[in-house]
């Protein structure tokens, strides 16, 4: 077991379903492992995260994360992962510029514990929440031969795979190498 020092964990913290905040808010905390919902004791560290239990040691101290839904929409709630605040917009396209220069970067996220990919754009990659999502990048080939085009991107793709830990994304792209290609 990790010690930590008393300036550096907030114990005894407790965790209800639906706790309505100051800011209208309503928050839950669900286990990283299987987004459950978690009510209970639980113990945050100076780093941000939260573990079931009063403290480190009290149990299994499983990690825990903090959802917050809309209180207005609470009939029909969205989970909306405080990092990633910005509204979702369609992932970038290549500009002229990324033609002149034959390579463009994809930002990816794929869900820790389930197989659930998405494209994202710079600005949104910045701001991933890394407890829930694996980051990644791939620097996208889009001109020149279109062979060795299709063999570079589906080569980037299972490096991206093996490297970053995140099978699937070839499925996810539909095996699409050729994509943006000029």
């Amino acid at each position: 077991m990790t010690y930590y020092p008393k300036s550096k964990i907030l114990t005894n913290q407790v965790a209800t379903q639906n706790m309505v905040g100051d800011d209208g808010l309503i928050y839950n905390y669900i286990f990283v492992s299987n987004n459950q919902y978690y009510q209970g004791y639980f113990y945050m560290l100076y780093n941000g995260k939260a573990y079931t239990g009063k403290y480190p040691g009290d149990g299994v101290n499983e990690e825990i994360i903090k959802l917050i839904d809309d209180i207005d929409a609470y009939d029909n709630p969205t989970i909306i992962v405080p990092s990633l605040t910005t509204t979702p917009i369609p992932p970038l396209f290549p500009t002229p510029k990324d033609y002149e220069v034959g390579v463009f970067t994809r930002y990816f996220i794929k869900k820790r514990n389930e197989f659930i990919f998405d494209e994202l754009t710079k600005d949104q990659y910045s701001n991933v929440n890394t407890t829930l999502y694996i980051p990644f990048q791939i620097q996208w080939q889009l001109v020149g031969d279109s062979n060795n085009t299709y063999t570079t991107n589906r080569n980037m793709v299972l490096v991206a795979e093996q490297k970053s830990k995140v099978p699937g994304l070839s499925m996810y792209l539909k095996e699409d190498y050729l994509k943006y290609y000029k």
